[in-house]
């Protein structure tokens, strides 16, 4: 039988830095949250378009669901999505929109187009 140890730590972090970590966590669920919905918009306005009758070739544009193709939205977007992004790391969004992809991935909701 394996054995699993694990560690519990607790941080005592000043209140300068617990602001801090919290906007960090915060700014990767917004950038989380920005992908989802923009993955489901993409989806549901495609699936209506289809319900309607437009052709595939006159719907919406599919975008790409790839890391690099995520990352490079939220880039063009994040301005006006998170005004604020530049108080925080930009490694707090960096992989955000990749692990929504995999979260995607993982439920079997990744959208073909």
């Amino acid at each position: 039988m394996k054995t699993i140890q694990a560690y519990r730590f607790a941080l005592d972090l000043t209140p300068v830095q617990e602001r801090t970590v919290l906007a960090h966590a915060g700014a990767a669920r917004v950038a989380h949250n920005w992908a989802l919905a923009r993955v489901k918009a993409v989806m549901d306005q495609r699936a209506a378009e289809r319900s309607y009758g437009v052709p595939d070739e006159l719907s919406t544009p599919s975008l790409s669901w790839s890391l690099a193709g995520l990352r490079k939205a939220w880039n063009q977007a994040k301005s006006e999505v998170a005004p604020w992004w530049s108080e925080v790391s930009k490694e707090a969004f960096k992989h955000r929109p990749g692990r929504t992809r995999a979260r995607l991935e993982e439920l079997g909701r990744l959208p073909l187009g």
